[in-house]
């Protein structure tokens, strides 16, 4: 625990130190930050809760949003000026051609995606069932390696595209046989039918990394800002770190979830602000399945280098970037 403390101390004081404004004399800026009532968001959670926003001189005006898809979608329309999604939206936003760009993952989990399933005990079973997905996601990711890994083709299965919200109620009333998305929906889901429930994950097939982005040209001029946003957000993973219950409890209730469901995910998450470089890489990968499987238009590969930018990170926490090569 001291050890704890000391590296919480330590963060801090780096996190100041790196601070070119006392935060007692910044003066505050406005950001729309669109987000969601989910885990893979407790870090902005966490901040809003602790006050960190505030401390850095951000005055956040939230959006609050089902899902990432629609945190990318509100940016792109000008309804937000930042975002928080997992990579894969973010990746349909570049091979759509929108100008956008990420600075810095901020969650990442191997079992926050999953498929569950009603009346089928083995995933082979899937074959010739009806299973929800939501297209555009991870959801649509992960299902396509699942089914992949089952050795079971798309075209054996019926898929029938939801929201996630209504996942859970299609599932229980018989409308489809299993469904794939993500924590806690995936959890609500399998819940509702009870002991016919069959939940299958894969870490090894798929890590879900969600992203602080936002249009290239508003990132480039609002350096500042951005920097104070990440700044607030490293102080709610020091305080994460130190504070787990105390965090889980906080963030349960933003959520409005049990700190005991909460739990479930949270140890299975890393709460993280970083660059790293299996991010690029699994933003490269996903963008070499969206185009096999002509989701979007085609055209040549992105070059992700010129989609991330690392110089807010790079300013407030340098040795959380592990990315090989930057574009200059």
């Amino acid at each position: 625990m001291q050890r704890a403390a000391i590296i919480l101390i330590l963060s801090l004081l780096v996190l100041g130190c790196q601070s070119k404004t006392n935060p007692e004399t910044l003066r505050p800026i406005p950001v729309r930050l669109a987000y969601t009532e989910q885990p893979n968001c407790a870090l902005v959670h966490l901040a809003v809760a602790k006050g960190y926003f505030q401390e850095e001189g951000v005055l956040l005006q939230p959006v609050v949003v089902g899902f990432g898809k629609q945190a990318i979608a509100s940016v792109i329309e000008g309804k937000a000026d930042l975002a928080t999604a997992a990579e894969t939206p973010f990746v349909f936003a570049a091979l759509e051609g929108q100008p956008v760009s990420l600075v810095a993952g901020i969650f990442s989990s191997g079992k926050s995606n999953g498929v569950v399933a009603k009346g089928i005990d083995i995933p082979e079973e899937l074959r010739g069932k009806r299973i929800a997905y939501t297209p555009g996601t991870t959801s649509e990711v992960f299902l396509d390696s699942f089914l992949m890994a089952s050795r079971i083709a798309r075209k054996e299965v019926t898929l029938v595209a939801l929201a996630p919200q209504q996942i859970p109620a299609a599932l229980s009333s018989g409308e489809v046989d299993a469904a794939c998305t993500w924590n806690p929906i995936l959890k609500q889901a399998a819940t509702g039918v009870g002991a016919a429930a069959s939940v299958f994950f894969d870490p090894y097939l798929f890590t879900l990394t969600y992203v602080l982005a936002g249009s290239r040209s508003y990132i480039d001029a609002n350096q500042d800002l951005v920097r104070r946003v990440l700044r607030a957000l490293l102080k709610a993973e020091a305080y994460a770190s130190l504070h787990p219950e105390e965090s889980r409890t906080l963030v349960a209730a933003a959520l409005k979830l049990t700190p005991e469901l909460l739990r479930e995910f949270w140890n299975e998450s890393r709460l993280k602000v970083s660059l790293d470089h299996s991010l690029l890489l699994s933003l490269e990968e996903e963008s070499r399945w969206a185009l096999r499987r002509k989701l979007v238009p085609q055209g040549p590969m992105p070059n992700y280098l010129d989609y991330i930018d690392v110089r807010p990170l790079q300013e407030v926490k340098p040795q959380a970037i592990n990315i090989k090569k930057v574009s200059q």
